[in-house]
């Protein structure tokens, strides 16, 4: 930057300081010369004016100003006192000495309010009120009624005492009544303004109640106070402030023209006119703690309602979240969401809509609360480049806001007439999006004017964020359930083999789709020399990974078993094989291993339930507990032990995994009792397929948490031909 840009560039801060100054003084001097033209006409009392409002005028310009600028205040002052006191005949002597105690007075009530309230007081609590009184009412009009009473004194022959006091009354008054609404207007004029037809009725019943009794001598009490409560509970503390100063003027305005209850009391002119003042200070100052007290218990009242929505809405939050995270498709995350926010977040109608995959469409997945003639409009979705709300919230990934009906109708023309059809009267459209691309919306629309503050905007926008995380989940999840699913039926066999000297029926029901694909599977493979090999295992958990888990162990299974591994001796290997290749799950199994020659089976458990047999001569049922071992996984050495049973003619093994016999509400062993019981019941003409899907369909009816297995063969009989194998 060169020397000369630098230069202009200080000039201009210079000569916009000199502006800045010269609009304070003008404003001050303005201010004040009218204050004191209308004390000196019409609050006159024999000893120079009884009320002076320029003392107010002048403190809250000090407390209003930075320090630096309080002399431009001071040389306002000066001027306007000089000037004024030169119109009505008072000597420059004099009057220089009025203007010395009208600046000195402002600067101390100002230097100590500001020391005491450590900065500019806010008149609506009360500590800072009662700071402001003694410092700016009391202790500046007592420092200028000293200095003015003497120049009186010293001009005028008057008694010393007696004009500090009518100085301090005076002054003391006017910054109260004054001073007060100056230093609230820029806290609390909204409140003048959204009730300005009030806030006039405020005004002039005050003043009109005021003439009335000190005029014709009423209660002045009586007839004040209602008048100022209801400034104070209706117009908060500015009102009470305003009511007063309209008291005030009209008051001092009876007092000086001789009117008034306090014209009878036996005391000189100062003297009465000191009375009316205290009294005038009271009632103000009563208004004012009846409006501190009102404001705090509705801001209390208000705080205990933002705490209870905050509440609620974390409480609303909470529940949702928990039923997303059970929601796997964008249907049941609508689901949650027209529930949750309709429900217990208080919205009228709610939408949610996901961008087609060639992104130049938007589709409601879920809407809820419109009228049937809104939803006719938009159930096909809205392309993309329409100019809605709900579109634009999309295209740009910012929310819209919309507050009120006739918002809507001017930014969104096209649609203005849903806003009739719906009966809103506020909407907000939420952007949903993934890796920080847009892919959907959240709508939320309200029959009822809406805050839309930001509490209730970063409420929407938690909402918004986790349906955004489930939609994502959902679409993941829905990537990995059709890779689950294909590796699945790749691996499970559609029919069971053919094996010698077996019948042979398979059941397997998957878990309900909102619990995935689990890691249940069967094996039947017919070996060497006529044997058969039977397996049934489970991984745990559910999704691809079970999945793939339990597509390796079952092929490792059959390599082993191809080897001529004996049952047990496979699990170990198993074993083995499982904490080296998994992802870090357990799985169980039970291994069997069938000899026609001999009808011998051999069979091992890796935490697996026992197998039952049910013997065909007398129907009773028998658990194969004679194996044991622990689950396949990551464990260093793990040893298995193998059972053996004969097997007659007639008599069935049936070898299925937990889902079938534990489920929430029953432990294993109720229920493997109840799978022994529908087992003896069997008979020698039953069908495996129909038993099985007995067995399935009475013990692990849907809902289902786990896939469910059964694996049933039954001994043919002699002279039987062999039917073929059944998958249920």
């Amino acid at each position: 930057m060169s020397r000369s840009s630098v230069a202009h560039g200080s000039e201009r801060a210079s000569l916009d300081g000199w502006r800045s100054a010269g609009a304070l003084f003008v404003v001050v001097a303005l201010a004040y010369a009218a204050g004191a033209f209308l004390s000196w006409q019409s609050f006159g009392a024999g000893v120079g004016p009884a009320f002076f409002p320029p003392a107010g005028v002048t403190v809250a310009a000090m407390l209003l100003t930075p320090r630096s600028r309080w002399g431009v205040i001071v040389i306002g002052i000066f001027a306007a006192e000089v000037a004024v006191d030169l119109y009505y005949g008072v000597g420059f002597r004099a009057a220089s000495g009025f203007a010395l105690a009208n600046s000195v007075e402002p600067a101390v009530g100002a230097s100590l309010a500001w020391t005491m309230c450590k900065g500019t007081p806010d008149l609506r609590g009360r500590a800072d009120l009662a700071r402001f009184v003694v410092a700016a009412c009391l202790a500046g009009p007592l420092v200028g009624g000293v200095i003015g009473g003497a120049v009186s004194a010293a001009s005028s022959g008057t008694s010393w005492p007696t004009a500090a006091l009518h100085w301090w009354a005076g002054d003391g008054i006017g910054v109260l009544v004054v001073g007060t609404p100056i230093l609230l207007w820029s806290r609390q004029s909204h409140l003048l303004r959204a009730r300005l037809a009030e806030t006039v009725a405020v005004v002039a019943v005050a003043a009109g109640l005021s003439l009335t009794a000190f005029w014709w001598q009423a209660p002045p009490t009586l007839l004040l106070l209602p008048v100022m409560a209801w400034a104070a509970f209706r117009l908060d503390v500015i009102g009470a402030a305003v009511a007063g100063a309209a008291i005030a003027f009209t008051l001092n305005y009876a007092t000086g023209s001789g009117r008034g209850l306090f014209t009878e009391l036996h005391l000189a002119e100062p003297g009465r006119l000191a009375v009316t003042q205290v009294f005038i200070a009271v009632i103000v100052l009563v208004a004012m703690l009846i409006a501190q007290e009102a404001s705090g218990r509705v801001a209390a009242v208000r705080r205990g309602d933002a705490e209870r929505r905050e509440r609620d809405r974390l409480e609303t939050l909470a529940q949702l979240a928990q039923r997303l995270s059970a929601a796997l498709t964008p249907g049941q995350i609508g689901d949650a969401v027209v529930t949750q926010l309709t429900d217990d977040a208080g919205a009228q109608a709610v939408a949610l809509g996901l961008l087609t995959p060639d992104g130049t469409r938007l589709e409601w997945v879920k809407t809820a609360g419109y009228p049937q003639p809104a939803h006719d409009r938009l159930a096909d979705g809205i392309p993309l480049d329409d100019h809605t709300a709900a579109t634009e919230a999309v295209r740009t990934g910012r929310p819209v806001v919309i507050a009120d009906s006739a918002d809507y109708q001017r930014r969104y023309p096209d649609y203005r007439d849903m806003m009739d059809m719906t009966g809103a009267e506020a909407l907000v459209n939420w952007s949903l999006s993934s890796g920080g691309k847009p892919i959907g919306v959240l709508g939320l629309m309200w029959t009822r004017p809406q805050p839309l503050d930001s509490a209730q905007l970063a409420y929407i926008s938690a909402v918004a964020t986790m349906v955004g995380q489930a939609l994502v989940r959902a679409q993941a999840y829905a990537d990995e359930h059709a890779k689950a699913a294909v590796l699945q039926s790749a691996v499970l066999p559609t029919d069971p083999a053919d094996v010698a000297d077996l019948d042979l029926a398979v059941s397997y029901e998957m878990a309900d789709v909102v619990h995935g694909l689990g890691g249940d599977w069967y094996d039947v493979m017919s070996l060497s020399e006529q044997r058969t090999y039977l397996a049934v295992g489970d991984v745990v958990g559910h999704g691809l990974a079970a999945v793939e888990d339990m597509a390796q162990l079952r092929s490792a299974a059959r390599a082993l078993v191809l080897q001529g591994l004996p049952p047990a001796r496979l699990l170990a290997e198993l074993n083995k094989f499982t904490a080296h290749t998994s992802h870090g799950r357990f799985a169980t199994m039970a291994v069997a291993i069938f000899d026609p020659l001999s009808g011998a089976v051999s069979y091992a458990l890796a935490g697996h339930p026992p197998p039952l047999l049910r013997r065909s001569r007398d129907g009773k049922v028998v658990r194969l507990v004679d194996a044991e071992g622990p689950v396949l996984g990551p464990i260093r050495g793990a040893a298995y032990t193998e059972g053996r049973v004969t097997l007659e003619p007639g008599d069935i093994l049936a070898m299925y995994t937990d889902g079938l016999v534990e489920r929430s509400g029953r432990d294993i062993e109720t229920g493997i009792s109840h799978a022994e019981r529908l087992l003896a019941s069997w008979g020698s003409e039953t069908v495996l397929a129909q038993g099985c899907r007995q067995l399935t369909e009475t013990l692990s009816s849907p809902p289902r948490h786990d896939d469910v297995c059964v694996l049933a063969v039954r001994m043919r009989l002699a002279d039987q031909s062999p039917p073929s194998a059944q998958l249920m």
